[in-house]
């Protein structure tokens, strides 16, 4: 079989022959990680040193020095070899040496000038991962200063070439690929195990379902069960190597493999047809607000969604399920975003200090790492001491830079407790343990061999340190303080919560290993409990003692104290007598309401709606900008029942540059009636309010006005009793169509009282009739 790229490798070879770098691209599946590596492999430019190649999986590594070593007739390890982690094969006679990504950077940390090295391939490098940017930014920085000479080759199946270039200033190749037609079938939203079956009905050859992760790989291959007519494997990044490897043998039955993004590229899966895919991707987000990042599932972007197609069409002709509908598909993103926008970049500033790029932007990023995330991530390596105060590496930081881990780790693991390396191995390769105490998380598989590997940094003494101070030191600002019912603070002040029903629930201090990163309390997923002893022992250069004036919610009091924290921990309190309690009692007001203030005479109410009708001025607040003056001596709620409210009122408006004058001369407390009565207004809403007896108001040949005449007043006449029995803005008109009808009403039920026929001539009365009247 020959593949399309083969046609552009001797145009490939010239270029770099002339000292040009190269950014190929070419369709999945087109032979560009297989073919253009052994093309080069005995180029006279190279002048006997090795080709490098990052592939970004490390199955992928592993299966592409195994086939080109036997394209070779060799074996991995002889002329094409590989080094991935917790495995290398790799000999003196090396000329091709496959690597993944972060161990390309621990390369360049080590050897600034790759002095073995004539080559560098970045293949597969649409997936953008934190590493790729990093290293790709540091090979452009190491050819610009120590080797010129050094050629860079960089391989994708889908990429924007020419954004590449900018950096690169290389040489644009683009191979056409032969790609067999695929068929795409819109499914919408049907379960996996519909859809696999439907696929098996309808098509031929060996199946490729993408899934979010191992955890819907499990579930859906329990869904399935055992097929008659076919075999189900499962295929992701931490699954034994044997389950791996039978993906990749010969069958005698057709196949289902249910694997996660590791099958979008460079692995060749031989006999695939057909693909399902679910249409969702699971990625790393960072919180620089938080400090935490958080695994989430998102709908797939469309690159990623064609790369998944193309698996399909390597062999023959094929079949794409898409389980979205083409609706759906016009809002998923065009293509995936860099992970370095939204990751933790904890170890890649840790890398760039070590490098020398102290600053964000000293690097040729091909997308500048966020100065948010940047920002985070230096004031974590300086609380974890790998920083100085004006960001430059410390002789601590050195050595935790050259550890293969996050520097969370790197710092438990620099008391050299052989624990600690099991710890870092737990939580740096996941397990299907369910467990949340992470002192019965049991060390297997290829979490052993990776304590095996943290153990070299390690002596064989033990610090004398429990599970739990030791995990602080690599999560310092996640020490948690229990507050009752299954939730935590945090040392950061973030909030934590764990089922209720976990026996880590009635811990009295947590160290959290694994959280969430959502908005509320974060989800706590691996902690180990810490006696409060062994905090102040680690942390005691680190506690602070203040005096804090606060509302005692409970007890609905000020409460004035001396506490001793951590952050935002308390670990013990005794009374103080230095302080200040207003602000504590305003903040008690804020939290219980102004409006339920026991100082809310009717008077006082009446006062703050005449202000408000005027002005709007007595907001809420603008009553507790105004308190801190009133309520100096007060320390409970009930002394606020003696608060001199109408002072606070008269303060707010004369502060505003207004006269109490003013308001009596256009918001007038009460209205005086043709009786001498005189009626409080009620000025609750727009229109004010008088609620007077129906009596008072004969003769009344207009409504009574406020604001110097502009706004009528709202009559509310009241029978004899006191119950409403007319509301009219036009006293005048009501006489002349209402009053008869209330009149016939109410002389019935009053008899004894005075119901003139005329109301607007009639003699105003607070009396049962006029003196005179009979």
């Amino acid at each position: 079989m020959r593949f399309p790229v083969e046609e552009k490798l001797s145009e490939i070879s010239a270029h770099l022959a002339a000292g040009s770098d190269v950014v190929l691209t070419s369709p999945p599946g087109s032979g560009k990680t297989t073919c253009v590596p052994l093309a080069l492999l005995n180029s006279p430019w190279l002048e006997g040193k090795k080709i490098l190649m990052l592939e970004p999986r490390r199955l992928a590594a592993k299966n592409c020095a195994h086939y080109m070593a036997s394209k070779l007739g060799e074996s991995a390890g002889q002329r094409v070899g590989y080094r991935v982690r917790l495995e290398r094969k790799v000999s003196k006679e090396t000329q091709i040496e496959i690597v993944t990504e972060a161990l390309l950077t621990q390369r360049l940390l080590n050897d600034p000038e790759l002095s073995d090295t004539g080559l560098v391939i970045f293949d597969e490098f649409h997936e953008r991962s934190i590493h790729t940017d990093l290293a790709f930014a540091l090979t452009l920085e190491m050819k610009r200063v120590f080797r010129p000479e050094l050629r860079i080759l960089v391989m994708s199946a889908t990429l924007d070439a020419e954004e590449v270039n900018v950096q690169l200033k290389g040489r644009l190749v683009h191979a056409e690929g032969s790609m067999f037609p695929v068929e795409t079938r819109y499914l919408g939203n049907i379960t996996i195990a519909s859809a696999v079956k439907k696929a098996l009905e309808e098509t031929k050859g060996d199946i490729l379902v993408f899934l979010p992760g191992e955890g819907e790989i499990r579930r859906v291959a329990e869904t399935l069960g055992d097929l008659d007519n076919a075999d189900v494997m499962m295929l992701y990044g931490q699954l034994a190597r044997e389950e791996q490897e039978r993906v990749f043998n010969p069958s005698s039955n057709r196949k289902v493999i249910l694997a996660t993004s590791i099958a979008e590229t460079s692995l060749t899966l031989p006999g695939i047809k057909c693909v399902i895919d679910s249409g969702l991707m699971r990625v790393s987000r960072f919180s620089a607000a938080t400090g935490m990042s958080a695994l989430m599932t998102l709908p797939l972007s469309l690159d990623r969604a064609e790369q998944r197609r193309g698996r399909a069409g390597r062999v023959s002709d094929g079949v794409c399920y898409r389980l979205w509908t083409q609706a759906d598909e016009r809002s998923r993103p065009r293509k995936m975003s860099p992970e370095i926008i939204d990751a933790d970049l904890s170890s890649l500033v840790l890398s760039c200090v070590q490098w020398g790029a102290l600053k964000r932007c000293d690097l040729p990023w091909l997308t500048p790492p966020p100065s948010a995330a940047w920002d985070s991530a230096c004031e974590l390596l300086k609380r974890l001491g790998a920083l100085d105060k004006q960001g430059a590496l410390t002789e601590k930081g050195s050595k935790m830079s050259m550890m293969p881990m996050h520097p969370r780790l790197a710092n438990m693991l620099m008391t050299k407790d052989e624990r600690a390396a099991q710890l870092a191995a737990i939580i740096e390769e996941p397990t299907t343990d369910r467990q949340t105490n992470i002192k019965y998380v049991q060390l297997k598989g290829r979490a052993q061999r990776l304590a095996d590997m943290f153990l070299h940094h390690c002596s064989s003494e033990s610090s004398g340190l429990s599970d739990g101070a030791l995990l602080s030191l690599a999560y310092p600002e996640r020490i948690a303080k229990n507050r009752g019912n299954g939730t935590f603070c945090m040392v950061s002040g973030r909030g934590a919560f764990i089922e209720k029903d976990d026996p880590l629930a009635k811990e009295e201090f947590l160290v959290c290993c694994k959280l969430d990163a959502r908005q509320a309390d974060a989800k706590i997923f691996l902690a180990c409990p810490i006696g409060e002893k062994e905090v102040e022992r680690l942390y005691a250069s680190e506690m602070t003692t203040e005096s804090l004036c606060v509302w005692d919610k409970r007890n609905d009091r000020v409460k004035a104290v001396e506490v001793r924290k951590l952050g935002e921990l308390v670990f013990d309190e005794k009374p103080s007598l230095d302080f200040d309690a207003a602000s504590a009692m305003i903040e008690g007001v804020r939290i219980k309401g102004v409006e339920n203030l026991p100082c809310w005479t009717v008077h006082n109410i009446r006062l703050r709606q005449r202000i408000n009708f005027l002005w709007q001025l007595a907001t809420d607040e603008a009553i507790l900008d105004a308190m801190g003056d009133f309520t100096s001596s007060m320390t409970k709620w009930r002394d606020l029942e003696n608060l001199n409210m109408p002072s606070l009122l008269s303060s707010i408006v004369l502060e505003a540059g207004h006269t109490m004058h003013e308001l009596d001369l256009f918001a007038p407390e009460r209205i005086e009636m043709p009786t001498g009565s005189k009626i409080a207004v009620d000025y609750s809403s727009a229109e004010p309010n008088i609620e007077v007896r129906l009596q008072e108001c004969f003769g009344m040949k207009q409504n009574p006005t406020v604001l110097q005449g502009s706004i009528k007043v709202v009559l509310t006449l009241l029978s004899p009793a006191g119950r409403p029995c007319a509301t009219t803005k036009d006293i005048s008109n009501f006489w002349k169509e209402g009053y008869l009808l209330v009149r016939k009403d109410l002389r019935g039920r009053y008899p004894k009282h005075y119901w003139p026929l005329d109301g607007a001539s009639a003699m105003p009365t607070a009396r049962v009739r006029p003196k005179g009247v009979e």
